[in-house]
């Protein structure tokens, strides 16, 4: 544990050394006005920035805090987990580490997003969970109940733990106790309350959060490419080698019909089988993207170890168990590291690691480009545009994104802004400068941005000054008839 804690301290160093992504900043934006839901997402990443700002400042290392805090609380529940389903501490330190040598785990989830949120309070769930099999103590029930309840505040991806655990108690003998307790029902009710702020801001938003994801069920197409690109990201952010592991733990499980309904890894299986069963069937009719199955990383990180302990005299996955964490964490650490430092500000290729490079400068640009012109207030078109120049400025209430105004129901922006000649800034890319130009009275060019990698240019950005917008630009945004 003490080399998670440490890799824990490097983790926050080097978060707070390089430029939020877009989604941590628009997310940040959330957090200055906390709300019981959002348009996009349940509120709890809103509510630990909200935390961790009032601790350490509007920084870098405010916004990602608690999110990378929550990567070692999860490690702790891996061990957890694997401790009371095994009573092996061998198991319980390698499932801990490996967590840490996904790469989707040391790369993604260690920032502000509500995958940090939902794959922490998924994994503790499980513990409480994996107790309540060994102990039977029927009280573990509202622990339950309130640990999965906030694990759909995260995100509702953890709907899916409820039919987990619906299909533990029906299949597995050892949850035999617990199908007609009250206690059960308990639990049930408890995650229902904890969850019931969300339900009550959604029913007087008109469902827009629900309609929001759950429209993607809707919104189909028929194409192997998107399974393709689904397995792949999954071997590449699982780590390839202990997804060689996880195969093999599920492979020994098969041929032990015997032990198969009662086994801990059957527990795992049955908790996580939703949410993978779900994600692969979506993905032949959709793109599912690699992070939505982040919850299914601790169980599968456990699988993996419990494989690699009974293939240790197999010589070759005990040389090839060698490699998990020089590949995972040193891979993860080293891409840490290098963003953390001057070179990474000067990548010179594209890359994912684009998202968090280059906001600093450009913001400051656009600043003093503002302030030249004029100009009162900044309009954007992009969400995560919106977030980045507000959070570097640091003038939340100065930039206003005019279309898409749904995203932003939890703020009440100034409504004298509009009087004031405004700063455009849209990317050159999006091809409709003409569309937003008409929701104006009058708009000049005053040249091109770009966000730039050292030399390299990332993206560009057309500014206009604009005057005389459209009265409800703020309230129903550019739709210009």
């Amino acid at each position: 544990m003490f080399a998670i804690a440490a890799l824990t301290l490097f983790r926050l160093w080097a978060t707070a050394q390089f430029d939020l992504v877009p989604d941590e900043a628009y997310y940040w934006l959330w957090s200055r006005v906390p709300s019981a839901g959002y348009y996009d997402h349940p509120p709890m990443i809103a509510w630990w920035i909200w935390i961790s700002t009032h601790i350490f400042g509007d920084t870098l290392l405010g916004v990602r805090a608690l999110a990378v805090v929550s990567v070692f609380v999860t490690s702790m529940a891996v061990y957890g987990i694997a401790d009371e389903l095994f009573d092996d501490n061998r198991i319980a330190r390698m499932a801990a580490i490996w967590l840490n040598a996904m790469l989707l785990i040391g790369l993604a989830v260690i920032f502000a997003t509500p995958d940090a949120p939902s794959t922490m309070f998924w994994a503790l769930t499980l513990w409480v969970l994996a107790r309540l099999r060994r102990t039977g103590n029927p009280r573990l029930w509202l622990l339950i109940g309130l640990l999965a309840g906030l694990g759909c505040v995260s995100k509702y991806t953890n709907l899916f733990l409820g039919p987990g655990i619906l299909l533990w108690l029906v299949i597995d003998p050892k949850a035999r106790p617990w199908r007609s307790s009250p206690w059960t029902l308990l639990g049930g009710g408890v995650a229902i309350l904890a969850f019931s702020p969300v339900l009550i801001w959604n029913a007087e938003h008109g469902w827009i959060s629900f309609a929001k994801q759950f429209g993607r069920l809707a919104d189909q197409h028929v194409g192997l490419s998107f399974f393709a690109e689904f397995l792949a990201g999954q071997l590449g952010l699982l780590n390839p080698v202990i997804a060689i592991f996880v195969g093999v733990a599920i492979w020994h499980l098969s041929r032990e019909p015997r032990k198969i309904i009662s086994s801990p890894l059957t527990f795992l299986i049955l908790l996580n089988g939703p949410i993978v069963a779900y994600m692969t069937i979506h993905a032949l009719h959709d793109r599912v993207h690699a992070n939505w199955l982040a919850p299914a990383y601790p169980a599968l990180a456990i699988l993996a170890a419990v494989a690699a302990n009974r293939a240790s005299g197999v010589t070759h996955l005990r040389r090839l168990s060698y490699w998990v964490t020089p590949v995972g964490i040193g891979l993860s650490s080293l891409v840490l590291l290098c963003f953390a430092t001057p070179f990474g500000r000067h990548f010179p290729w594209g890359s994912p690691a684009d998202n968090v490079l280059g906001w600093r400068e450009f913001s400051t640009q656009v600043e003093d480009m503002r302030q030249r012109s004029g100009a009162g207030w900044i309009a954007t078109t992009d969400y995560g545009l919106t977030g980045e120049l507000a959070f570097e400025i640091k003038g939340s209430r100065l930039v206003q994104q005019i279309v898409d105004r749904q995203r932003f129901f939890f703020e009440t922006p100034d409504a004298s802004l509009i009087e004031k000649p405004g700063l455009l800034v849209v990317r050159i890319s999006e091809n409709r400068l003409g569309h937003y130009m008409n929701c104006f009275q009058s708009s000049a060019p005053l040249g091109i941005l770009n966000r730039q990698a050292g030399k390299r240019v990332i993206e560009s950005y057309v500014v206009l000054k604009v005057d005389g917008a459209r009265k409800d630009i703020l309230s129903n945004g550019c739709n210009p008839t």
